[in-house]
């Protein structure tokens, strides 16, 4: 099976919550992994994201990113 790699960015304020050695992981998984499948693979926490970009363009979890692409993790906005 082929494997990529892709990067995912997260807020720098999530530093703060968890412990992660940077705002920059690299993730390698199956071709056909979604961005959420990196997030799990990557060990990061699942609820707190809600969309990601990638090339500035706005995707959803279910977006299957191609080897060497930059993922912007934002996280959900809960209003009140």
């Amino acid at each position: 099976m082929n494997r990529k790699t892709v990067v995912l960015k997260i807020p720098r304020s999530f530093l703060r919550y968890y412990r992660l050695p940077s705002d920059v992981v690299e993730v390698v998984g199956p071709e056909d992994a979604t961005i959420l499948d990196l997030i799990r693979l990557a060990e990061l926490p699942e609820v707190e994201f809600g969309i990601a970009a990638v090339n500035g363009e706005r995707e959803y979890l279910s977006y299957t990113p191609k080897d060497g692409q930059f993922v912007e993790l934002h996280p959900i906005i809960m209003g009140g």
